[in-house]
């Protein structure tokens, strides 16, 4: 069976793509990248992101976006000498909230490795407590994504 995703993953236009380069230490003794090694890929992608909307000092702000859930689809194994990218998109921005994919792709034959679907959440570092996201950071997102939401 086949997974439906918010947007179609292989026709999307992604406004941020993230090269990977697979370290030694990535790859397990059965030759493929292990499956908690990609979600630091997955992070390149939301941090780059999230850089470009919070600013790149984005966890000495006091209000910042931090992951509340995220799940991964595992849909292919990645090997050492694989030509690998994160591409990144925000698909819903809500009152405190935002949902971002990113996904895993084989640059090659363009075949999607994995997806993470995550919910990232405007907070205030100090209070610890959940923000409204800033207008700023709306616009942001819909300047990269090129559409309202």
């Amino acid at each position: 069976m086949k997974k439906e995703y918010p947007i179609d993953i292989l026709s999307y236009q992604f406004p941020v793509k993230v090269p990977v380069q697979i370290r030694f230490s990535d790859v397990d003794g059965f030759g493929h990248v292990n499956n908690n090694a990609m979600q630091t890929y997955f992070d390149l992608g939301r941090a780059e992101y999230m850089s470009y909307v919070v600013g790149n000092d984005f966890y000495e702000h006091s209000d910042t976006l931090i992951i509340a859930n995220y799940t991964t689809d595992f849909l292919r194994q990645v090997h050492f000498d694989d030509k690998i990218e994160v591409r990144t998109a925000v698909y819903h921005v809500g009152n405190k909230s935002v949902k971002i994919i990113t996904a895993l792709v084989d640059t090659a034959s363009q075949d999607v490795c994995a997806v993470s679907d995550a919910v990232m959440v405007g907070c205030n570092m100090q209070s610890q407590k959940s923000v409204v996201l800033p207008d700023l950071w709306r616009q942001k997102i819909e300047q990269r994504e090129g559409r309202k939401f």
